[in-house]
């Protein structure tokens, strides 16, 4: 509870400022400068701390957290740290904020070790020598509405390694040396990301099960290039006007390429050794040109020559991509004149692999979504052979709360209805309140990565006063 402001802190041989098992601290408004052989800001083993509007620089690291948990880094800016890690550097480090920061001509902008669940958003992170922002062995981590641009290194921009079921979205990415986004990690959603002038758009190296959709990827010398990644999803991405390749597919398979724009590239594809699905794997229903069709769906690709004789909006003939690959259902127009309408998003824990150990109890935790999610009720797995079933639910933020309650083993019984509709806004946190009956099924974790988000773990508490803090009820909001 201590508040360390408007102070000059330069010319040390060790740390500019440190805190030690130091907790709700503030530090703000400081110039740290010249701490050459130190950190300007030192958090070990120190939680619930804000570090704001602080100007750092000319020290062998900017701020460095070890073992510090939901902290928040906002509004400062870090410059000229030329130590081996940089700007922001964090080591089993989780639930921490780090937002509005301008980071600049760093040895690294972001590098984030052995750390889950934080937040990077809104930084300005540019002309950093090595990469922008790095995560390694992390996990459950958003990155979201950054502008990373002009960072030199292999990495460039975003950099992935051994990190699983991030979420990379909303960002710009532009003029990095190396990879806009390079990814060596499997179950990742990279989305809604501008990512141009890099010499690499996206990159995934021995990376499975990720999703790369709704990116707009031009004037990189490669857009997206695969090798030893199987089983991706790449879908509603444009790609265009990239220099060399706009998708380069080594030793990859299993991936579903489908409804991307293929546009002025110097050459749409290149693809060895790899077999691949170039449509939708299910039939969609679309519009086009006012009349409503059903059927697979391709990729636009501006050199098809195909016709398309019945006038679905599909070309007669596959587009051939090698000898083992072709694009059987190619799209003559951009997939965004299809009109296809956006499915109805629910939030889905799924079974898990093992429910039990299982019993009633009260859950506290948090929601993040990736995308809007508009909810009535919430449907509870119940264990099988037993009533399992939720009591009453409480959703809520600084704003608005929404209430279910259970009106017992009558009609659809593992149903309940909210008091009012649910909108959970994607990238905002919101607090549940879950108090079950009989026996949920149960995931047995922390923090649980879904389709459309995430749900961490506060407190479970079952009916024998016993408290958890890695039991997440297996629930369904529709």
């Amino acid at each position: 509870n201590n508040c360390i402001s408007d102070n000059i802190i330069s010319n040390n041989n060790n740390n500019g400022t440190y805190l030690y098992y130091s907790n709700n601290n503030s530090i703000s408004n400081n110039k740290i400068s010249n701490n050459w052989y130190g950190y300007g800001i030192f958090l070990d083993y120190s939680n619930d701390s804000s570090i704001s509007e602080n100007n750092i620089s000319n020290s062998a690291l900017g701020i460095i957290f070890m073992y510090s948990n939901k902290n928040n880094i906002s509004y400062n800016t870090i410059y000229h740290c030329d130590g081996e890690r940089g700007s922001i550097y964090l080591w089993y480090s989780n639930e921490n904020s780090i937002s509005y920061n301008n980071i600049s001509n760093n040895w690294w902008g972001i590098d984030i070790r052995y750390s889950n669940n934080n937040s990077i958003s809104n930084n300005n992170i540019s002309s950093n020598y090595y990469g922008g922002i790095s995560l390694v062995y992390s996990s459950n981590n958003i990155v979201t509405n950054n502008n990373i641009s002009n960072n030199g290194g292999e990495y460039g921009g975003i950099s992935l390694v051994y990190s699983s079921n991030n979420n990379i979205t909303n960002n710009n990415i532009s003029n990095n040396e190396g990879c806009g986004i390079c990814i060596y990690g499997s179950n990742n959603i990279i989305s809604n990301n501008i990512i141009c002038s890099n010499n690499y758009g996206i990159t995934l190296w021995s990376s499975n099960k990720s999703s790369i959709s709704y990116n707009n990827i031009s004037n990189n010398t490669y857009s997206i290039y695969l090798d030893d990644s199987n089983n991706n999803s790449i879908s509603k991405n444009n790609i265009s006007s990239n220099n060399w390749y706009g998708i380069y597919i080594d030793d990859s398979n299993n991936n579903i390429i489908y409804l991307n724009n293929f546009i002025n590239n110097t050459n749409n594809i290149y693809s060895y050794n790899s077999k691949n699905i170039w449509n939708s794997t299910e039939p969609i229903t679309y519009t086009y040109r006012g009349s409503e069709f059903t059927n697979y769906m391709g990729n636009y690709w501006d050199d098809y020559n195909g016709s398309d004789a019945n006038g679905d909006g599909i070309g007669e003939t596959p587009y051939i991509i090698d000898g083992n690959n072709s694009d059987n259902y190619p799209l003559i127009g951009r997939f965004e004149n299809y009109f296809m309408p956006t499915p109805a998003q629910i939030f889905d824990t799924g079974r898990p692999g093992n429910p039990y150990p299982s019993i009633s109890g009260k859950f506290i935790g948090t929601i993040r979504t990736n995308t809007k999610i508009i909810a009535k009720k919430l449907y509870t797995y119940p264990c099988e052979g037993t009533g399992g079933h939720t009591e009453h639910a409480i959703i809520c933020n600084s704003t608005w709360c929404a209430y279910a309650e259970w009106k017992g083993y009558k009609e659809d019984w593992m149903n309940i209805s909210f008091n009012k509709t649910v909108i959970l806004m994607p990238y905002e946190t919101y607090n549940i309140t879950i108090v079950t009956g009989s026996y949920p099924q149960i995931h047995h974790t922390d923090a649980l990565p879904t389709k459309n988000g995430w749900i961490n773990c506060t407190s479970f508490v079952d009916a024998n006063g016993k408290k958890y803090d890695n039991w997440i009820p297996a629930i369904r909001l529709e």
